[in-house]
């Protein structure tokens, strides 16, 4: 059986195939879908802005046995403020490596997956956010889509409130959650395994992973508390949802080899 069908959909993954073609990974509203653009690799093909990454559009596609065509699109985003700035364009490339990692083919995925990751590459045009927070901001939505994702708001161990407990959190890498200062102290070996985080880093957590992306209009984070949360989620991501790469390596080492911006900010964060 045949079905030709129309689809809004992003490009997030494109791998050539011989010197004309290329394959499509798609993020629609319902899922993943693979498709062959023929004569996608070409840059005078008729598809070839179609096959671009982060390309976002109005897709047909043409379903039979095995791998689907697309036979038409009409493109409405190609992106290129993304494409032509090296920092952004390495903050694509990992999110697009990571919602073709994570989220599942058509019709499975979450309901929200689509919007919220054309919010993302919004944000990453429009210079709103800055560009870490916004890649932290669909992590954590990928970890609760995942089911790894803890309430931040409590101790892992206790089930404590952070919020009506004092003392220091930390993460603890082994249990992929914060823990108190009171269960810090219970076990030894705790004090120098698990990390220390700044103290509103529960509040941050649970505000960005239940956020709409759409909505974060202004996020002011201390040095601090971004490099916490760029270290805790790799690690959550890689241990407890297996999704590690080359593109956050990449992403990582790009961030590293540029000059420190300056740290103006101490912890404010609105949507």
């Amino acid at each position: 059986m045949t079905v030709i069908w129309t689809t809004e959909a992003v490009v997030v993954r494109v791998v050539r195939y011989g010197e004309r073609d290329a394959i499509l990974t798609l993020l629609t509203e319902t899922g993943l879908v693979t498709a062959m653009a023929r004569g996608g690799a070409r840059s005078t093909g008729r598809l070839s802005a179609a096959a671009r990454l982060c390309a976002q559009g109005t897709y047909v596609l043409y379903q039979g046995r095995g791998m689907g065509d697309v036979r038409q699109a009409e493109i409405a985003r190609l992106r290129r403020a993304v494409h032509e700035d090296v920092v952004k364009a390495a903050y694509a490339a990992y999110l697009c490596d990571l919602a073709s990692r994570t989220v599942p083919e058509r019709p499975d995925a979450p309901p929200a997956a689509y919007r919220q990751f054309v919010s993302v590459l919004d944000g990453l045009e429009a210079d709103r956010v800055p560009a870490d927070v916004l890649a932290r901001a669909f992590e954590l939505k990928v970890c609760a889509w995942l089911g790894v994702a803890p309430d931040w708001r409590r101790c892992i161990r206790c089930g404590a409130e952070f919020a009506q407990a004092g003392g220091e959190l930390r993460y603890d890498p082994r249990e992929g959650g914060l823990i108190c200062g009171e269960c810090v102290s219970a076990v030894a070996s705790d004090v120098t395994r698990a990390w220390p985080v700044p103290r509103k880093i529960a509040a941050v957590l649970h505000l960005l992973t239940y956020a709409d992306i759409a909505k974060l209009h202004r996020v002011d984070l201390s040095g601090g508390m971004r490099d916490s949360l760029s270290r805790i989620l790799a690690h959550q991501l890689r241990e407890f949802a297996g999704v590690g790469g080359r593109a956050r390596q990449v992403l990582d080492d790009i961030v590293a080899s540029l000059p420190d911006a300056p740290d103006d900010h101490r912890g404010d964060l609105h949507t």
